[in-house]
C-alpha cells in the first residue's frame, strides 16, 4: 500500500495528497503533520517506513468539504486520491490479498473551487493565467464555478492593475518568465507556447478557427491556453463548463490602479472586508449571481457611453417604477443560483439537487419574462404556447423595433435585450419536471430523485423492493411468533445483508438443528442468524433495489447530458437574471438614498451639486446626524483646485466622494447627488493617506512618492486625480518644493481633473501663475475656544489650518498645547520677518535662518534654567531669576 501511495504522492507533487481508505481520507508524513496543524486533528502513526513511524491523521470521507475548505484558505492545493474499483473488483482481478487501484482524480486549488460550500456565493472565484510573448503581456480569468472566461490585452505596467481588478484567488504563469512574482503558481513553460495554445483551445471549443472570438494575440493565445491546460490538469482531463472567451482589452474600462482601488476601498475595505466599502455600500441585490455582477461592474466601470447609458435607462425605469421593480425583486430573491448549478454539472460534480435548481430556476425565469413582456418594446417576443417546444416566437414587421420608436441609430434597450434570454428552455423544463422529484437529494447515491410515474420499468421495480420490504416485516413478525422471541428483528448492513437479530439470551431456540435458522455472528449481547425465506426475500429486495440504484443513474446521467447541451442558452439565461438584479438593485438604492442619474458628457468637465460620500453617508445616518453635501465643478478652465482646511474638516471624504461619484456612473448606477454631469474618466488615481510597503523596502514617502510618480506618468486630459497631502512625509522645505512642482506638473503637463488637498498654504500663490487653478477650503470656526467643523466646501483659501485646535480635540495635554502655541508664534514671527514662504522659493534660507535664531534664544533660556542650584536660591534670588527668565522670553 506505502508503494502505490508514495507513487500518487510523486505525481501530486507539492500538494497535500488525501489517500482514500475506506470511509476516510488518510494523509501521512508531512502532509500529516501540515493538516493536523492546520485542521487541529490527532497526527498518529501507521506501520513504519526506512525505520520510523510514518505520521498519518485523516478525515472523514462524508466530511471532505469542511476539512477542504480550512486547507485551501490556509493556502495549501490538495490532490484527491480516490479509489477507481471497489474492494470486491480488486479481489476478482487479483485475489484476496489484491490493492484496490486508486487514481487522483482532482488537484482542489483555491481558483477551481465548484462546491457551493468552499464559495462565497456573492463573490466571483477567478482563476488568473498570465502570458507573456515578446509582443506583450495578456492576463485570461476563469471563474469555473459559473464558466465565465475573459481575456484581457494589457502591458507590464497595466498588469498589476488588471490583476488588482480581479482580485483572483490563484495566478499562474510560466516558469522562467518575468511575471513569476505576481504567480501563486508555476506551470511548465511548455503549457504557455501559443502555437500549442491555438491548437488547444481549437480542441476544446470544436473549432477549425478560433477568428469568432475576436483578435487574440500570441500572448492572449499564451495566457488562454496555460489557464486551460492548468484546468485540464486540476481536472485531470475533464475540464470545466469555459464559455467561450470574452476578448477585452484594458482601454474599454476605467483604468484603476491596485493603489487606487486600496485608497478608495472600492469593493473590499483596506483590512480585506466586504462591510465598509463602496460595493457593501450600494449592493442591495438579491441573488449570488447578481451581487458577482456588481462587484466586477464597480471594479471595471465602462468607457463606452452608449453601454453605460442603456444600464442607466434601465436603471431608471426600475427606479420610476416602485411596483414593477419590487415584482421583478420578490421573483429573483426566490430563484436558485442556476449559473454555479450549471458549473457543478458541467465539472462533473453536480447532483440531482443542481437539477432541480435548474429546473426551478429556468422556470421561475421564463415566467418572470412572460411578467415582463408588457413593459418592453412595441414590436417584441410573443409569450409562447406549447413550451414543450422550448422555442420564443417573434412578431417580425416591415420595420425594426428602432423605426417603430423612431430611434434607427440607437441599440434595443436593455431591457429589449434580456427578456427573450429567460426564455428558450421550455422542452429542458419540461423534462425535468416529470424526470425530478420536487426535492431532488444532493447525494445520488441513495436513489429517490427519480419522480413516480416517469418511468414504468422503474416504478415496477420500486414496487417490488416495496413489496419485498413488506413482505420482510410480516416475516419478522412470524419469527417472532414460531420461537417466542418478542425482541427478534430483522437487520441489515453491508457485511452480512439481511439477518435475523436475537438477544443473547433468547439465541437458545434457534440454535437448534430443526430450528430452520443458520448461525452467522456472535456478537456482545447478540447473536444472528440466516435462514432461507428471508434469504430469498434479500435477494429479490436487494436485485431490485439495485436495478433501481442503475436505472436512477442511467436517468441522471441523460438528464445531465440535457443541460450540457443547452449549457451555452443556460448560461445566458444566469447572466441575464444576474445584470436585471443588479438593475433593480441599484434602482432600490438610487430610491433609498435620492440619488440622482448621471449625465455623460462629451467633453472633460465634472459638475456635481450636491455630491455625497455614499459609505460616510451611511455611517453619519446611523448616529442621527446629517451628511453634509458639497458641489464640485471642474472643467478646461477650472480644471485644479487647490483645497486647503483643517484636519478632520472633510477634504479626504471630499476627494473620495467625487472619486466614487465617477466610479459608480461610469458602471451605470445612479450617483449620491443632486445633479452630476462628468465627461468619461478614462484613468482614475487617489492618493490619499499613508501607508508603507515595509515588506519590499519602502517607506510611506516612498510609497507616496512612488504613487505620485505613477499618477505623473499616467494621467491624461481625460483622467480623474485626488491627492490629499503630497509631501507631508518628508522635512517642510522638501515637502512644500514636492507639492509645488507636482501642482505645477499636473496643471502644465497632465491637464487632467484633480481635487489637491493641502495644509500647505504657501502653494495658494500658485494661483497667480496657473490660470485653470483655483482656491477652495473646508470651512471651520472656533467659537468659545472650541473648533467647530462645518464640512461645508467653499471659495477660497483657509484663513488658517486650525492644527492647534484638532490638536486639542484630539486630548492633547493643554502643557503640550501651550508650549505648542508658543513656538507657533516665534515660528510666524520669523516667517513676517521674512515676508514668508509664499514670498517664494528663494525665500526659504531666510525662514530657516529666521527659526534658527529663535531655536537660540529658546536655547538661552534652556541654558540659563539648566545652570541653576534650585537648593542654594533664597526666596528673592528665585524671583529675580524668574524676572530675568521673563524678559529673555519676551525679547523675541
Amino acid at each position: 500500500m506505502m508503494a502505490q501511495y508514495l507513487a500518487l504522492k510523486a505525481e501530486a507533487g507539492d500538494c497535500l495528497l488525501f489517500y482514500r481508505m475506506g470511509d476516510f481520507f488518510e494523509l501521512f508524513f508531512d502532509d500529516a503533520k501540515i493538516a493536523s496543524a492546520v485542521l487541529d486533528i490527532a497526527l498518529t502513526a501507521r506501520g513504519e517506513h526506512e525505520g520510523e513511524k510514518i505520521p498519518m491523521c485523516g478525515v472523514p470521507a462524508h466530511a471532505a468539504v469542511g476539512y477542504l475548505q480550512r486547507l485551501i484558505k490556509a493556502g495549501h492545493r490538495v490532490a484527491i486520491a480516490d479509489q477507481t474499483e471497489s474492494p470486491a473488483e480488486a479481489k476478482k482481478r487479483g485475489g484476496s490479498k489484491a490493492l484496490v487501484a486508486r487514481a487522483i482524480v482532482r488537484v482542489v486549488t483555491a481558483g477551481t473551487l465548484t462546491e457551493e460550500a468552499l464559495l462565497d456565493a456573492r463573490a466571483a472565484n477567478w482563476c488568473v493565467a498570465i502570458g507573456e510573448t515578446a509582443g506583450g503581456i495578456a492576463v485570461a480569468a476563469a471563474d469555473v464555478s459559473t464558466g465565465r472566461f475573459e481575456l484581457v490585452e494589457t502591458d507590464a505596467g497595466g498588469l498589476p492593475a488588471e490583476l488588482a481588478r480581479l482580485g483572483a484567488a490563484e495566478v499562474i504563469a510560466a516558469e522562467g518568465g518575468t511575471v513569476e512574482e505576481y504567480a501563486t503558481s508555476i506551470r511548465p513553460k511548455s503549457e504557455f507556447d501559443s502555437t500549442a495554445a491555438e491548437a488547444r483551445l481549437k480542441r476544446v471549443y470544436g473549432v477549425a478557427t478560433l477568428d469568432g472570438f475576436g483578435q487574440l494575440s500570441r500572448a492572449g493565445l499564451a495566457a488562454a491556453g496555460g489557464l486551460v491546460a492548468y484546468l485540464e490538469h486540476t481536472a485531470k482531463g475533464a475540464l470545466p463548463f469555459l464559455r467561450p472567451p470574452r476578448v477585452a482589452s484594458a482601454a474599454q474600462t476605467m483604468a484603476i490602479d491596485a493603489a487606487t482601488r486600496e485608497s478608495l476601498e472600492l469593493t473590499q475595505t483596506q483590512t480585506g472586508q466586504r462591510k465598509g466599502s463602496l460595493l457593501d455600500s450600494v449592493d442591495r441585490t438579491v441573488t449570488g449571481a447578481g451581487a458577482r455582477l456588481l462587484a466586477g461592474d464597480i471594479g471595471a466601470p465602462l468607457m463606452d457611453k452608449a453601454t453605460i447609458d442603456a444600464r442607466l435607462d434601465l436603471v431608471q425605469r426600475l427606479h420610476d417604477d416602485g411596483g414593477l421593480r419590487e415584482s421583478l425583486r420578490g421573483t429573483l430573491r426566490s430563484l436558485p443560483d442556476i449559473g454555479r448549478a450549471l458549473g457543478r454539472i458541467a465539472a462533473g460534480r453536480g447532483s440531482p439537487r443542481d437539477l432541480g435548481q435548474l429546473r426551478d430556476g429556468l422556470d421561475g425565469a421564463w415566467l418572470l419574462a412572460e411578467r415582463l413582456f408588457p413593459f418592453i418594446s412595441p414590436v417584441r417576443p410573443e409569450p409562447v404556447e406549447g413550451r414543450d417546444l422550448g422555442e420564443v416566437r417573434e412578431t417580425r414587421s416591415s420595420t425594426t423595433p428602432d423605426q417603430v420608436r423612431g430611434r434607427t441609430d440607437v441599440k434595443r434597450p436593455l431591457l429589449d435585450q434580456l427578456v427573450p434570454r429567460l426564455q428558450g428552455h421550455g422542452a429542458l423544463i419540461d423534462l425535468y419536471k416529470r424526470a425530478l422529484v420536487p426535492m431532488p437529494p444532493i447525494d445520488a447515491a441513495d436513489g429517490g430523485y427519480i419522480a413516480e410515474g416517469y418511468d414504468s420499468a422503474l416504478d415496477d421495480l420500486r414496487d417490488v423492493g416495496a413489496g419485498g420490504r413488506r413482505a420482510i416485516a410480516a416475516l419478522e413478525a412470524e419469527y417472532r411468533a414460531r420461537t417466542g422471541a418478542t425482541a427478534l428483528k430483522i437487520r441489515h448492513n453491508g457485511v452480512l445483508g439481511y439477518h435475523v437479530e436475537v438477544p443473547a439470551k433468547a439465541a437458545d431456540p434457534l440454535m437448534a438443528a430443526d430450528s430452520g435458522f443458520t448461525h452467522r455472528q456472535t456478537l456482545a449481547g447478540v447473536v444472528r442468524f440466516n435462514a432461507p425465506e428471508l434469504h430469498e426475500l434479500a435477494m429479490k429486495v436487494t436485485q431490485a433495489g439495485s436495478h433501481a440504484l442503475a436505472a436512477e443513474a442511467a436517468h441522471l446521467e441523460d438528464l445531465t447530458a440535457a443541460a450540457l447541451d443547452s449549457r451555452e442558452a443556460i448560461a445566458a439565461t444566469a447572466d441575464a437574471l444576474a445584470r436585471l438584479d443588479v438593475s433593480a438593485g441599484l434602482a432600490e438604492r438610487a430610491a433609498e438614498g435620492g440619488w440622482a442619474r448621471p449625465h455623460l458628457a462629451d467633453h472633460a468637465c465634472f459638475d456635481i451639486i450636491g455630491g455625497r460620500h455614499p459609505v460616510v453617508e451611511d455611517a453619519v445616518r446611523r448616529t442621527g446626524e446629517r451628511f453634509v453635501a458639497n458641489d464640485c465643478g471642474l472643467s478646461e478652465s477650472n480644471r485644479l483646485w487647490l483645497v486647503t482646511g483643517p484636519n478632520m474638516g472633510g477634504k479626504s471624504t471630499f476627494l473620495r466622494q467625487n472619486a466614487l461619484i465617477a466610479v459608480l456612473a461610469q458602471a451605470g448606477s445612479y450617483v449620491p447627488a443632486t445633479s452630476a454631469t462628468l465627461g468619461l474618466v478614462d484613468r482614475l488615481f487617489s492618493r490619499v493617506g499613508a501607508s508603507d510597503n515595509l515588506a519590499r523596502g519602502r517607506s510611506t514617502f516612498m510609497v507616496e512618492m512612488v504613487e505620485t510618480a505613477a499618477i505623473l506618468a499616467q494621467a491624461t486630459p481625460q483622467s480623474f486625480v485626488i491627492l490629499d497631502e503630497v509631501g507631508r512625509g518628508t522635512s517642510t522645505y522638501d515637502g512644500l518644493a514636492i507639492a509645488w512642482a507636482v501642482v505645477e506638473a499636473i496643471h502644465e503637463d497632465n491637464r487632467c481633473r484633480c481635487l489637491f488637498a493641502t495644509h500647505y498654504h504657501e502653494l495658494t500663490r500658485l494661483a497667480e501663475r496657473c490660470d485653470a487653478l483655483t482656491l477652495h477650503h473646508v470651512r471651520a470656526r472656533e467659537w468659545k475656544g472650541d473648533l467647530v467643523l462645518l464640512h461645508e466646501v467653499a471659495d477660497g483659501p483657509a484663513d488658517r489650518s486650525y492644527g492647534l485646535a484638532v490638536a486639542r480635540l484630539a486630548g492633547l495635554p493643554p502643557a503640550t498645547i501651550a508650549r505648542a502655541k508658543a513656538v507657533l508664534a516665534k515660528l510666524e514671527a520669523g516667517r513676517a520677518k521674512t515676508g514668508g514662504l509664499a514670498a517664494g522659493l528663494d525665500d526659504l534660507p531666510l525662514f530657516a535662518a529666521a527659526v534658527e535664531a529663535e531655536e537660540d534664544e529658546c536655547d538661552a533660556i534652556r541654558a540659563e534654567v539648566e545652570a541653576l542650584d534650585v537648593d542654594a536660591l533664597t526666596p528673592r534670588d528665585a524671583l529675580d531669576i524668574l524676572y530675568r527668565l521673563k524678559t529673555l522670553a519676551c525679547s523675541g
